[in-house]
């Protein structure tokens, strides 16, 4: 297993595919690709050189670190890898020097993101007809 971090989705097209993979034709989600995907640090787990989850991390409007797009390929469940992603992101975080990050977890998941130390606050809300909910973690 190894993995790569890169800055601008356009250095890290794997992570296109994988994404592509999970959200658009898996989930039906139609708005996966933003503006921030160019300047957000992007991880891409290989396993046995086979691209298999990624996720990004940016700094929101805020000033917060902000991780999203945690996505593993259906073959690769179940090996820890979102968490794996989830460490590499924060990891990454702590480097620079940010002290608390936040997430837009899909409701389905959050108890995922809970056992990673995560909280949520306040109440649920939709994205693309999906619910989700805030949470957050000092690192």
């Amino acid at each position: 297993m190894k993995y790569i971090l890169c800055k601008g989705l356009n250095n890290c097209p794997e992570a296109i595919d994988i994404r592509k993979r999970v959200f658009t034709e898996e989930q039906g989600f139609t708005d996966e690709f933003d503006d921030i995907d160019h300047t957000a640090y992007h991880a891409v787990i290989f396993i046995r050189n086979q691209f298999a989850a990624t996720g990004r991390l940016f700094t929101d409007k805020n000033g917060m670190a902000h991780i999203g797009r945690v996505a593993v390929l259906p073959e690769f469940r179940k090996m820890s890898l979102g968490s794996l992603i989830i460490a590499i992101l924060e990891k990454k975080a702590a480097e620079l020097n940010f002290t608390s990050i936040e997430l837009s977890a899909q409701i389905r998941v959050m108890d995922f993101y809970i056992k990673l130390g995560y909280m949520p606050v306040g109440e649920a809300y939709p994205d693309q007809d999906c619910p989700h909910i805030k949470m957050t973690k000092i690192i």
